[in-house]
């Protein structure tokens, strides 16, 4: 039940989103979103970050994708990254080269592309994306006990990536890239390893009716929004089994506080403090009679956020400062992927993962306390 849920409402995520992708700026009476159809083809090789999935190392993962876009030419999207940002759907399929272990996948991810010089003839831009997948041979104790990547047949994946694009004619773009890929349950259910894979990329982009990219004049920033320091505040949750043998899944959440400095279009640093209940670590300190600790935990992370648009890609690393318990590592990386509503509001998904491996995956939303919208 809780798997169908989630996947609803990732689903509906996706479909508001892109939605929200094929409306025109209300700001600009022009058709200034140009629709454009793409197909991919990757190829790569598996990050082998435990030797529990030592089994996959010699996996050479294909992947074929369909997008389905928006190339934005307006002037409030320049204004957002002195840039013409592509948004839209990937309808893709994956061969992990282990059709006995890890299967295959189909997926559905929401992307949003900052581009680069893109009225020139080489253009270069950067893309995020996260999603839904379906995937075809989890974890089996009897049928599949070597595939300890994943342990669902739903999991979500992330992307992030560069590209090149080489414009051939007026309505035809070939492009070139570098993505790196990850897929997890968020650690819905164990085992959970993740699938980590880098991949090159190969594709042709199609435009049907053409696109014109105006001259605009480069912006200041730091004119546009007075206020660089912004403080953030999340409430998150999730729910997480204890391990792969037992299905019953207890509860996490939890609330965190971040203050970030803008240092360009794109780019801010920021540092935070998360407390986190962890339901999971609670049982399992209960089932040791003879052995008492403290299941809360307190966390404090530096890093790096993505400012593209309304939304903001946030990759932090951290420590704790208080984990009495120990069950993990001592250092952990948090990621999240929020969308702005209107000037304050935020809401979205995060990731917490102690090395290669996550530990969950959170829905979260939050407000801004002291700032203008990044808009």
């Amino acid at each position: 039940m809780i798997s169908r849920n989630i996947m609803l409402s990732v689903l509906f995520w996706i479909a508001w989103i892109s939605q929200g992708f094929a409306q025109k700026d209300a700001a600009d009476p022009e058709n200034t979103r140009i629709s454009y159809y793409g197909g991919r083809i990757h190829y790569g090789s598996m990050i082998i970050h435990s030797r529990a999935i030592k089994d996959i190392g010699d996996a050479w993962p294909l992947g074929l994708e369909l997008t389905l876009g928006k190339h934005n030419t307006s002037q409030r999207a320049w204004n957002a990254c002195n840039c013409y940002p592509k948004s839209g759907v990937i309808l893709g399929f994956w061969d992990f080269d282990k059709p006995d272990i890890l299967g295959q996948g189909i997926e559905a991810k929401a992307f949003i592309e900052p581009v680069f010089g893109a009225g020139n003839n080489v253009s270069f831009s950067i893309r995020a994306g996260t999603g839904i997948t379906w995937l075809t041979k989890p974890y089996d104790p009897l049928t599949n006990p070597y595939n300890f990547s994943y342990s669902t047949h739903i999991a979500f994946p992330l992307l992030l990536g560069v590209s090149a694009d080489v414009r051939l004619s007026p309505k035809l773009k070939m492009n070139f890239g570098l993505i790196y890929n990850h897929i997890s349950n968020g650690g819905l259910k164990e085992p959970n390893k993740g699938i980590n894979w880098p991949t090159a990329s190969l594709g042709i982009d199609f435009l049907p009716e053409g696109i014109y990219f105006p001259e605009r004049e480069i912006s200041d920033w730091r004119k546009d929004d007075a206020s660089r320091m912004m403080t953030s505040a999340f409430l998150f949750g999730t729910a997480k089994q204890l391990n792969h043998e037992e299905l019953e899944k207890y509860p996490i959440f939890g609330a965190e506080i971040r203050q970030s400095y803008r240092v360009s279009r794109l780019s801010s640093l920021g540092l935070g403090i998360e407390m986190l209940y962890d339901g999971s670590d609670r049982e399992e300190i209960s089932r040791q009679p003879d052995f008492d600790s403290d299941y809360k935990k307190i966390g404090l992370m530096a890093g790096h956020s993505f400012l593209l648009g309304r939304f903001t890609f946030t990759q932090m690393m951290a420590v704790y400062l208080y984990d009495p318990y120990k069950a993990n590592d001592p250092v952990y990386q948090r990621y999240s992927l929020t969308y702005g509503f209107g000037k304050r509001f935020e809401a979205g998904v995060g990731l917490k993962a102690h090395r290669h491996v996550a530990d969950f995956l959170d829905f979260r939303v939050g407000v801004r306390l002291f700032a203008k919208s990044p808009t």
